[in-house]
């Protein structure tokens, strides 16, 4: 999906692939959105995920990690506290002022974020 994809706190921006994989199509088994960059994954422990806080903010989505984490993409090393995702396909399932807490993982250098079937009915 066109996307941009920015790590916070500088704003910093990273061109990262987006895209939704829904669950029955090529093996997803829940339906999940993919965020992925080379070095982004280690916002995410290794073979572990959590549940994130995760916010509506106007056309964005933004996902707040627990604790700040260092992540090297592009070749620089940044602080990382959260990860915003802009594209308004995505104020469908998440409004505006809305938050909810949902699972984030991390699958090599990507991250995933499972999404509620209330927030994926409400947006088709």
């Amino acid at each position: 999906m066109e996307a941009q994809t920015f790590l916070m706190p500088e704003r910093k921006e990273v061109n990262a692939l987006v895209y939704i994989h829904v669950k029955g199509y090529a093996r997803a088994r829940v339906t999940h959105l993919n965020v992925e960059k080379v070095g982004l994954g280690r916002v995410i422990h290794r073979e572990k995920g959590n549940f994130q806080l995760i916010k509506g903010i106007k056309c964005n989505l933004e996902i707040v990690l627990k604790e700040k984490r260092e992540v090297e993409v592009n070749g620089e090393k940044r602080m990382v506290s959260s990860i915003i995702i802009v594209t308004p396909l995505l104020n469908k399932v998440l409004g505006e002022g809305k938050s909810t807490r949902t699972w984030v993982g991390r699958k090599y250098d990507d991250i995933y974020i499972g999404f509620k079937r209330d927030g994926v009915e409400r947006s088709n």
